[in-house]
């Protein structure tokens, strides 16, 4: 698989409709829909509204809240407020999509490391400090129910086991969710509507560290392949790398978020090298990718 290279690449950064550009700060999570990305940045707090054609961005703010917001992803599940976390995971906070104003705040039965759109229904990534227990939880009949077969996998002390099972899901279609566990294997689960898995190897860009280099970061005995995915409804899945090279996430001097792989069922994966960091793939199309970098702009690339 060869790079894309740079020279064949256009980008083109995002501005506030009316206004100057504006970076997006702390990023908590996204959601695609109709002819819109929206953006969670719990810095301001607000949701960033970007155009999927023009990216020109208007921003919501997310007023009223008594605490500090959670950048632990967001849902729309289709009853006119916008959901996310806070107080660690404990909390469920809904503000109106329409004016931003906070509606309701709940406490969760059990603490959750993630909360997503499962089509219709708010989902969450459970935290759990045993093996063999359900990670997927849907919001149902006032409480959290199971969603899927995925159980929290195993590991030697509690630390590794809160690692080995963060898990994070992507951009999907009608059809499926692409999700991941971000301290494994290279691979993207495909969860459909259902609840049922369907595991797709993917590229990584990991490089297995020196037996002799010391390990003393937390993780360091995982890799982490896979920091973002966005599935087409062609069945195409574009795959953001995580680590890339043979340092962690937390460690000093590693490298992130510089390649974006496109894996399609039965035809060649093309890999595309980015400008810059990127931290979340916010749209794509089998020829452009729009990727939030980690400078806070939000730009197009062309992958052709």
């Amino acid at each position: 698989m060869s790079p894309v290279p740079l020279g064949a690449m256009l980008v083109l950064s995002t501005g506030i409709a009316d206004g100057p550009p504006r970076p997006v700060g702390d990023f908590g999570g996204r959601w695609v829909g109709g002819s819109e990305i929206r953006v969670f940045d719990t810095s301001v707090p607000a949701i960033h509204r970007i155009d999927r054609g023009t990216l020109g961005t208007t921003v919501l703010p997310l007023t009223g809240s008594d605490s500090a917001l959670d950048p632990y992803g967001m849902a729309l599940p289709g009853d006119g407020t916008v959901w996310v976390l806070g107080d660690r995971g404990r909390i469920v906070h809904r503000f109106s999509e329409a004016t931003g104003e906070h509606v309701e705040k709940r406490r969760l039965p059990e603490p959750s490391q993630g909360i997503l759109t499962l089509w219709r229904q708010a989902g969450f990534f459970a935290v759990r400090l045993r093996p063999g227990e359900p990670l997927l939880l849907r919001a149902m009949d006032g409480g959290l129910r199971p969603f899927s077969p995925l159980l929290s996998r195993s590991a030697s002390d509690v630390t590794e086991l809160l690692i080995a099972n963060l898990i994070r899901c992507g951009s999907g279609t009608r059809r499926a969710l692409p999700c991941w566990f971000t301290a494994g294997e290279p691979e993207v689960l495909l969860l459909d509507r259902n609840g049922a898995l369907r595991r797709l190897p993917v590229p990584s860009f990991v490089t297995p560290p020196a037996a002799s280099r010391p390990k003393h970061a937390p993780g360091s005995e995982f890799t982490f392949p896979v920091r973002d995915a966005f599935l087409l409804e062609s069945g195409a899945l574009w795959v953001l790398a995580n680590q890339e090279g043979d340092r962690t996430p937390l460690e000093e001097g590693s490298v992130r978020g510089r390649h974006a792989a496109l894996v399609r069922p039965g035809r060649p994966q093309r890999v595309v090298a980015l400008p810059s960091e990127a931290r979340a793939i916010l749209d794509a199309t089998e020829q452009s990718l729009v990727v939030l970098l980690a400078d806070g702009v939000v730009a197009r690339v062309a992958a052709r």
